[in-house]
């Protein structure tokens, strides 16, 4: 599941909460790629891309596509002008399914939960946007 998001303040911040069951796997991965704990202070060349298509959205790690979706959730207003202050960039935050339910009305209680434990990862990420087709 896929959740596009502005976090709020003076300059609201974007981005894109994705869970996944494949936490096991991909943190050791994510970690390697310099993604740290959502909460903790985010790691300047943290690798990887997210790729925004009309009918996809991945995350990318070193050339392997390690989340993917065939749909594009829609983005709230002031999304991508925040993207775009943040020279096209976004935080992208990698949950354990089951962990929270991004539909559920208490989802920002439930996430900040995760500050700051192994449930979360985060990185700012680059978006690569293709959306001719």
């Amino acid at each position: 599941m896929y959740a596009k998001t502005l976090i709020p303040g003076p300059r609201p911040i974007p981005a894109l909460m994705a869970t996944t069951s494949q936490a096991d796997t991909l943190w050791p991965q994510l970690l390697g790629c310099s993604w740290v704990p959502f909460g903790n202070t985010l790691q300047a060349g943290a690798t990887g891309q997210l790729r925004i298509g009309v009918d996809r959205l991945q995350v990318v790690l070193d050339g392997d596509v390690v989340l993917d979706d065939d749909a594009n959730p829609a983005s709230p207003e002031g999304w991508w002008a925040a993207v775009d202050a943040l020279n096209g960039h976004c935080i992208v935050i990698m949950i354990r399914s089951g962990t929270v339910d991004l539909h559920h009305p208490q989802a920002g209680d439930q996430l900040a939960a995760l500050l700051h434990t192994d449930h979360a990862l985060s990185a700012a990420l680059p978006i690569i946007t293709n959306l001719t087709t």
